[in-house]
């Protein structure tokens, strides 16, 4: 089942539109301010959840469809987080977050933290906004450049991650270790028509970015 999250952070209408039609959401679930980006985009959600501190609780009675979720606004998780648990929980077994970017730094890094939840619980989500596709990886992994987001490709690990090997790119590796204070997992490019992308300890976060 492929579950559709959308959240407050920054929103591309076009964009979002475009790729929620190709991707084909099973269910969509929207957190807080993802209301009125559903609503924009002509989508009537199965779940709205938050707190509604970012997004008129009035906007919820337009909606006579779908379950709705009120969460206190002082609590442990947010949203977002929340919106991730329910999807988790609901049998998702790819999850797409949009709206998950943008000027609030904190949010951003706990909404990729929310990827790590999601991939610890043997789902795969991805983070994308009109600029960058992101993913946590498995130990074993392959890319096809037919269906590469962007022309960049970057391994970020999460503290630490060894015995990186990489095929197919610009810049292979064997065995490497990469740590989060270096940058050499950056920017690299896919020259094969396939990746091949494997690991033994630690995590990795992939993002394809277009710019």
């Amino acid at each position: 089942m492929r579950v559709l999250i959308l959240t407050g952070g920054d929103f591309d209408r076009k964009f979002a539109s475009d790729y929620i039609k190709t991707w084909k959401p099973d269910q969509v679930i929207t957190a807080d301010r993802g209301l009125l980006y559903a609503r924009e985009l002509g989508i009537c959600p199965d779940v709205m959840l938050g707190d509604f501190d970012s997004c008129n609780r009035d906007v919820l009675e337009e909606f006579s469809q779908g379950d709705k979720i009120l969460v206190p606004c002082e609590k442990d998780d947010t949203d977002t987080g929340l919106a991730m648990e329910k999807a988790v929980k609901s049998g998702a077994e790819e999850i797409l977050l949009v709206g998950g970017t943008g000027t609030r730094m904190d949010h951003v890094l706990g909404n990729i933290g929310q990827l790590f939840y999601a991939a610890r619980c043997g789902v795969r989500a991805e983070l994308i906004d009109a600029h960058n596709r992101m993913r946590v990886l498995d130990y074993d992994s392959s890319i096809l450049k037919k269906e590469l987001f962007g022309n960049y490709v970057s391994l970020i690990p999460m503290y630490e991650a060894k015995g990186v090997t990489l095929h197919g790119f610009k810049y292979p590796l064997h065995e490497d270790t990469l740590v989060f204070h270096e940058s050499w997992g950056i920017s690299n490019e896919l020259e094969a028509e396939e990746g091949r992308i494997s690991y033994r300890e630690g995590r990795l976060i992939l993002i394809e970015s277009k710019d």
